[in-house]
């Protein structure tokens, strides 16, 4: 389902709802920023928010792939480290996952590395920086600063099956 670059994308079926899937993307095949500057910025604010929920849902999909996929409520929790707060909640269509959602679909640490690091949906010690899984797929809670330009996505998205 989708493409970038012209290559296809590959998915994994991370959880499973009835007829909704889960799809996580099997490898961070974007590098972006977390936020385009470097200011105080939350999941909900953030440019690579609205980027992946615009732009990227535009020209990765087809129409047809488009319409499977589901908007939905996204919770933004606090550093589990640091407490620095995540924000208000968002309805995405397309969005990263949580540390606590990575350690849930991803529980081992080989399953979460790619050999580059990726972004995670979680502020780090401060807002001028988010948390991030290590190329060795050790989850980095400190955070990188936003504006890294060099930052994996991985993206995901509930989708609706058709029968």
């Amino acid at each position: 389902m989708g493409s970038w670059d012209g290559r296809s994308i590959h998915w994994r079926v991370a959880d499973s709802r009835g007829k909704l899937r889960l799809l996580l993307a099997e490898d961070a095949f974007l590098e972006r920023a977390y936020n385009d500057l470097r200011v105080d910025v939350s999941w909900k604010t953030s440019t690579l928010r609205r980027w992946l929920n615009g732009e990227f849902l535009e020209t990765a999909f087809s129409r047809e792939e488009r319409m499977c996929v589901i908007s939905g409520r996204v919770d933004n929790p606090r550093n589990p480290r640091f407490f620095t707060q995540g924000g208000a909640p968002s309805m995405d269509k397309v969005f990263i996952l949580t540390q606590e959602e990575i350690e849930k679909y991803l529980p081992a640490q080989q399953d979460r590395a790619l050999g580059k690091w990726w972004w995670v949906r979680m502020p780090g010690c401060n807002l001028l920086s988010a948390v991030s899984v290590c190329e060795d797929g050790s989850i980095y809670e400190i955070g990188i600063n936003v504006n890294y330009a060099s930052g994996g996505v991985r993206p995901a998205m509930w989708v609706l099956l058709r029968v």
